[in-house]
């Protein structure tokens, strides 16, 4: 479903596929795991500037969450 993925750093956009649907459905998943994404016509994570190398591993499912 993922057509491409761009970025520089933490700050990552996903493109989808036409075929994958809208990107809230995506966004609103990943609000359920504890993780925020804006929903454009891509999905586009942009962590705060505050992020610990913790949370970082958590989001990357690294480790177990908060």
């Amino acid at each position: 479903m993922i057509r491409e993925v761009r970025g520089r750093g933490l700050m990552l956009t996903v493109e989808l596929h036409p075929e994958a649907g809208e990107a809230r459905r995506y966004c609103e998943a990943l609000q359920g795991r504890g993780l925020l994404a804006k929903d454009t016509h891509t999905i586009r994570i942009a962590p705060p500037l505050v992020i610990t190398s913790d949370q970082v591993d958590w989001a990357m499912g690294g480790s177990e969450p908060f």
